[in-house]
């Protein structure tokens, strides 16, 4: 087998796809197929398993996957790390980050290091929790600013702590108020994060807290999306308190029970990280710290 083979089987494996994972690739469906079944056949096992339109992984494939992924992860790492020693790899750091820190503290984050790194460049990917955990994971990024991450593999350090408020439409009877117990609203109708996103989850943890369940009547990606649908007088929501204020809203303190998420950096314990990354990563470190 080569590197090539391996890396054509380790997405298919990751898409579950032959003809997704063609495209990807830029080859023809039938030329993957044909790589796929000389590894098969080299290794004298069935790697796939047909699954309606697509393909799944064999109980061999599966068990095969995780040596295939480190042996790529390492070859790669080597091949970045010799780059950066003989100077022919860019001091680029691919960044990804949460939607609601764009506003504010990923470019507060960003202008303090390049005050002391004028030489970085930054490829960003600014999205929801799920797809820059999967990002992370597949060695698409760098680093990640997000919520606590718990997946094997992934190291995460906090960096700091967010409030988490209620906003309501002002013409609301609450919008006068600087503060409420989150109970007061419980039979309101809700404005929700997407089940998936990490926002959506601490919602429903807070509104469990509180001692009920939301009557959600929409549900949105984006914190100005929630938060549109709150100022046409919709509903009530949860937000980030870093999120944009949102015109025609108001936004009240939760008093209880404490509404608060954590934000931290992520990173592949497993990966090479280039010394731009690492001295971001040491730099975002040290000012939470200081902070």
């Amino acid at each position: 087998m080569d590197r090539q083979q391996l890396e054509y089987f380790r997405t298919a494996a990751r898409l579950q796809n032959v003809s997704r994972a063609a495209e990807r690739l830029a080859m023809t469906q039938p030329a993957l197929s044909r790589s796929l079944d000389r590894l098969e056949r080299e290794l004298g096992v069935a790697l796939f398993e047909r699954a309606g339109r697509g393909v799944r992984l064999s109980a061999q494939g599966a068990a095969f996957l995780p040596y295939v992924e480190r042996a790529l992860t390492a070859l790669e790492d080597g091949q970045r790390e010799l780059a950066e020693l003989s100077g022919n790899v860019g001091r680029t750091i691919a960044l990804g980050f949460l939607h609601t820190l764009g506003a504010e503290y990923v470019p507060e984050l960003i202008r303090a290091f390049k005050a002391e790194h004028p030489d970085v460049r930054f490829d960003f990917n600014q999205n929801a929790t799920p797809v820059i955990d999967r990002q992370l994971a597949a060695g698409e990024l760098d680093l990640c600013l997000t919520g606590p991450v718990a997946s094997p593999g992934i190291a995460w350090r906090r960096l700091r702590d967010e409030d988490v408020v209620l906003i309501v439409a002002v013409g609301h009877p609450l919008a006068a108020r600087e503060g409420v117990r989150l109970r007061e609203v419980a039979h309101e109708p809700f404005i929700a994060f997407k089940p998936g996103l990490a926002m959506r989850e601490l919602s429903d943890e807070l509104c469990r807290r509180a001692g009920f369940t939301p009557q959600i009547t929409f549900e949105g990606e984006e914190a100005n999306t929630v938060g549109g649908f709150v100022a046409a007088g919709l509903g009530v929501a949860l937000t980030p308190s870093v999120a944009p204020p949102i015109s025609g809203t108001a936004r009240l303190h939760v008093t209880e029970p404490v509404a608060r998420r954590s934000i931290g950096i992520a990173w592949r314990e497993d990966r090479h990280l280039t010394s731009a990354a690492r001295a971001f990563r040491d730099f975002a470190l040290a000012s939470a710290s200081n902070r």
